[in-house]
């Protein structure tokens, strides 16, 4: 046993420093240099240089460190690891702090390193005769600081006088270290003096080091091989592909590659820097004709070297007139880039091909026709005369635009012509024609910011877009006039979408009732989607109207909507201590500020200021004192004033801070104004708002006063009043005069024709006292349950039952109302009627039936008959057998229930199947409920999380009817799909 354990022990490998610390901490911790660089080559050199650099350059600069770091999974103080401060330093009364004289290696190389010039320089006096960190001082020999410098140098160089010949080893082990320091601002005079000593490179160690696998000692060699001529031109030639752009750059400028080797490495380069500097030295070196030039230029995929290619090529044939050959020629002119191109088109009159040249007038780039042109008028031709028989008899594109940026006012009419071509292309460079001449206006353009063809509408939009943003809201609103054609209408919605939101609100406003369905969705669906209104939202706002543009600020509030002022008020409170400057210099801002006597001064100037006056009604309810009274005292001025402008305007403000505890002032003044007799017209106009509060205020105040409405008028208002508070409000009010003054017909015809139950149920009970009773059995079938109540007493009022009547309806024509009216009314032998029509081909006749049903006590014997609804293919049919079987979900099978959640069933079905699963609590519905979680149906996902978020797990867990990890792979599939929120409430029961 002891032979194998010591087997075992040779066998492992020798122990290597700890991945915790670098080798700058081992010498900190009193290893030598060769221990602690654990004999890595010379970057491990370089490197310990700089890590002991930055390790003592905050006390050198007298910053203090107190930094952590981390080992393992816990937090260690820095003093565990490496504590840097017990460093050698410069004194300033006693030098360097050596630990002890002479200093040991580990602290000699510490302060060969350090941070500090004078450490440098004291060390390097006691570094002669300790060969241990001879590396070190060779790379002080390239140190920036001058004294250092020379110091180190003297004393590498009275070391190898030292060794002399007899140490050729020391001088080989420094070449590596001294290549690598070479590419260094001064590092070159270590690597002469080793050559000296050596009296030849290197070569063999040198070409070794060519393939070292450090960068900067690969690069260091590479440079001197090629300086001392030591790689062939093969290796040369390769070294231009090399990973490193230094070698790559280095093989290049080292002079070494035949000329043509080069200029195949313009196209050949593998990286953009060897292509773009091979071209730059064999355009030196003249070794590129013309047409060479512009070869390469064509099949170059470098956009620089294009570039530069063409321009070296136009340069030398300007200079030396010389003309290109005919396949040239032609290769270029079928280019796709619009520069050679035009190159080609100036080299076909020199080549005897003039005749070519009008061919090319109508080319799609610009540089191409410019060049075509400049090129007939060399030889005597107008291109303007061509340009427009082109136009007039074949149009294309690059002839309109042609004769765009050369015509005359004469050829507008054409380009008007023009504009109207079915062909999007043409229609495009004409627009943009008549944009270079003038000669449009913003409103003729504005249909052509509809159009299809996307180079057209930018045509139009670069002018149209610009005149746009400074149109009153009145002139967007105008572009929406019936007669204006519908292409004007998609401009403007185009032109809406640059103003700010609150002015798109505003307008949207004006345009939910309009005829054309495109503009009345694109309104409906903007004021859907209604702002949040809060303190972020408030300080974005404040800083968007304080930032200097002149903003108004109903561009950036929706001045009607009462909580944007508020959001306003908590925004610049707390945006104002990080701009106060900015944000206090305005006085809307300034009403807002957090110093009161800043808020108090602004409602001074607010005076008067009617735009300011909802941030005013704000002070009222301020916790200020001063700055409330003085608030109140400008409100109760404004009502005195103008009291009809006042309200209108305030009104919704004011209660909206009904609920604050100073905002009860602001309420009663309003409400006293409201109910005087001359603002009568104001308090009707209120009764409409679109301010749920202000409504109901207006609506209560205006109901106080007798025979403010007719009792049509009141019933109207209840009819299409959509809150239920108000429409409450309005039915009694109607029912009220109704009762005083008599019924009309009028009025019982409005509740009757109302959509809502309610409404209509007391439309019903009204038909008695006008005298209409006979009319209630039209309303014994109505979807309202109140109406049909109040039909059936209409009814026995009469001495009528309506039994016979909703037998007779469900025998002849069932409606669903009929069916639950039955059921309402009805006795248990009923029950037969109802689940006959279980099978009703209507999917809410059969709704009802099972409803019905419940209402007479439950399924009962008819559960079978319901358990076969479960696969109806109405939705409706299935919430009210979900809802039916519910309470008796524990005696139905749970194996069928679980088959109708996989997801090639409908929707609905797997709906209904796992609320009942849920409904049994049973644990064989545990694994359909969790995997409805990942349903690709948010509806269902929904679903599925809210039946499981009341689920018994603590039951399902004592059951044992899951192995445990099983149920907590459940659980945790649950428990992931919950917010945060919901994750810090629920409890792990793991």
């Amino acid at each position: 046993m002891p032979t194998t354990y010591s087997a075992r022990m040779e066998m492992l490998p020798p122990l290597s420093r700890t991945t915790f610390r670098s080798p700058s901490e081992r010498l900190l911790h009193g290893k030598s240099p060769a221990h602690a660089l654990d004999g890595d080559g010379p970057q491990a050199w370089a490197e310990l240089d700089t890590s002991v650099f930055r390790s003592t350059i905050d006390r050198y600069e007298g910053r203090r460190c107190s930094g952590q770091v981390r080992v393992g999974p816990h937090w260690f103080e820095d003093r565990e690891i490496a504590d840097w401060s017990t460093a050698p330093h410069w004194h300033d009364g006693h030098g360097v702090t050596w630990a002890a004289t002479p200093p040991a290696a580990p602290e000699l190389a510490l302060c060969l390193c350090h941070a500090d010039p004078r450490v440098r320089e004291a060390a390097l006096g006691r570094a002669a005769g300790r060969p241990e960190v001879l590396e070190l001082v060779l790379i002080r020999c390239a140190d920036t600081e001058e004294p250092v410098r020379e110091r180190a140098r003297a004393v590498l160089a009275a070391e190898l006088c030292a060794a002399g010949a007899a140490d050729a080893d020391l001088v080989h082990t420094l070449v590596p270290l001294a290549l690598l320091v070479s590419p260094r601002r001064y590092g070159a005079w270590a690597w002469e003096l080793l050559l000296e000593r050596l009296g030849s490179p290197p070569a063999a160690l040198i070409l070794e080091l060519t393939h070292d696998p450090d960068p900067g000692t690969r690069f260091a060699a590479i440079r001197a091989a090629l300086a001392h001529g030591l790689l062939p031109a093969d290796r040369i030639a390769d070294l231009t592909a090399d990973p490193d752009a230094r070698n790559r750059l280095a093989a290049l400028h080292s002079g070494e590659l035949p000329a043509e080797r080069t200029a195949r490495l313009v196209l050949t380069g593998q990286t953009p820097e060897v292509r773009r500097e091979a071209l730059g030295l064999a355009l030196e070196a003249g070794s590129l004709t013309p047409e060479r030039l512009l070869e390469t230029a064509a099949a170059s995929r470098d956009r620089v070297v294009r570039r530069r290619c063409e321009e070296a090529a136009r340069s030398v044939l300007e200079t030396r007139s010389a003309s290109l050959p005919g396949p040239l020629v032609d290769s270029l002119l079928a280019q796709g880039r619009a520069s050679l191109r035009a190159t080609a088109v100036r080299a076909l009159r020199p080549a005897g091909r003039a005749g070519e040249i009008a061919a090319h007038l109508a080319d799609p780039a610009a540089r191409v026709r410019e060049a075509a042109r400049g090129e007939l008028r060399a030889t005597g031709q107008d291109p303007l005369t061509l340009y427009r028989a082109l136009c007039a008899d074949s149009p294309v594109p690059g002839a309109v635009f042609g004769l765009a940026e050369t015509g005359e006012a004469l050829d507008l009419p054409l380009l008007r012509l023009l504009a109207r071509s079915p062909e999007g292309r043409i229609r495009a460079a004409a627009v943009h024609g008549l944009r270079r001449h003038g000669a449009t206006t913003p409103e003729e353009l504005l249909p052509y910011l509809a159009d299809p063809h996307p180079p057209a509408a930018r045509a139009a939009r670069s002018l149209v877009v610009p005149y746009a943003q400074t149109r009153p809201e009145s002139w967007l609103l105008e572009l929406f006039a019936p007669c204006r054609p519908e292409p004007v209408r998609v401009a403007a919605l185009a032109l809406l979408e640059l103003r700010p939101p609150m002015v798109r609100r505003r307008i949207a406003r004006s345009l939910t009732s309009h005829r054309d369905t495109a503009v009345r969705g694109w309104a409906r669906k903007l004021l859907q989607q209604r702002p949040r209104w809060d303190e972020e939202t408030g300080r974005h706002a404040a800083w968007a109207f304080a930032d200097g543009t002149g903003r108004a600020l109903d561009e950036v509030l929706d001045t009607e909507d009462p909580s944007s002022w508020s959001a306003l008020d908590l925004g610049v409170r707390s945006a104002a201590p990080l701009g106060p400057e900015a944000v206090g210099s305005l006085t809307a801002t300034a009403l807002c500020h957090w110093d009161g006597r800043i808020r108090e001064r602004a409602v001074a100037e607010a005076t008067g200021t009617p735009e300011l006056l909802p941030l005013v009604v704000l002070r009222c309810a301020d916790w200020t004192l001063q700055v409330r009274e003085a608030a109140r005292h400008v409100v109760a001025q404004a009502l005195r004033d103008s009291g009809e402008d006042t309200l209108r305007a305030l009104t919704p403000m004011v209660m909206h801070l009904a609920k604050r505890r100073q905002g009860r002032w602001a309420v009663g003044a309003f409400e006293a104004a409201l109910r005087e007799p001359r603002h009568a017209a104001v308090r009707a106009e209120l009764c409409s708002h679109r301010d749920l509060r202000t409504r109901r205020t207006a609506v209560r105040i205006t109901l106080e006063a007798a025979g403010a409405f007719t009792a049509p008028a009141l019933a109207r208002r209840a009819a299409g009043e959509p809150d239920a508070v108000l429409r409450h409000l309005w039915t009694q009010a109607a029912l009220a005069a109704m009762a005083a003054r008599g019924p009309e017909d009028s009025a019982v015809d409005a509740l009757l024709a109302s959509r809502t139950g309610s409404v209509r149920a007391a439309g019903v009970t009204s038909l008695r006292a006008a005298g209409r009773a006979g009319e209630a059995p039209r309303y014994l079938a109505d979807p309202s349950a109140a109406v049909r109540a109040c039909a059936r007493w209409l009814l026995r009022q009469h001495g009528a039952e309506a039994r016979a009547a909703y037998l007779q309806m469900c025998a002849d024509s069932p409606a669903p109302g009929a069916v639950l009216g039955l059921a309402e009314c009805g006795e248990p032998s009923d029950a037969a009627v109802l689940t006959g029509l279980l099978g009703h081909r209507d999917g809410p006749v059969r709704a009802a039936a099972v409803a019905g049903l419940r209402l007479l006590g439950g399924p009962g014997p008819g559960t079978e008959a319901l358990t076969a609804l479960l696969d109806d293919p109405s939705a409706a049919v299935l919430r009210e057998v979900t809802r039916s079987l519910r309470p008796v979900a524990g005696r139905l099978p749970a194996g069928p229930l679980v088959a109708r959640t996989v997801r090639d069933r409908p929707a609905h079905v797997r709906a209904a199947a796992l609320r009942l699963l849920a409904a049994q609590a049973a644990d064989e519905g545990l694994p359909a409920l969790t995997a409805a979680l990942d349903d690709p149906l948010p509806e269902l996902r929904r679903i599925a999380l809210d039946l499981l978020r009341r689920w018994d797990w603590q039951a399902s867990a004592g059951r044992g009817t899951f192995e445990r990890a099983e149920l907590r792979a459940f659980y945790n599939q649950y428990y992931f799909e919950l917010d945060w929120k919901e994750m810090r409430r629920t409890r792990l029961i793991w």
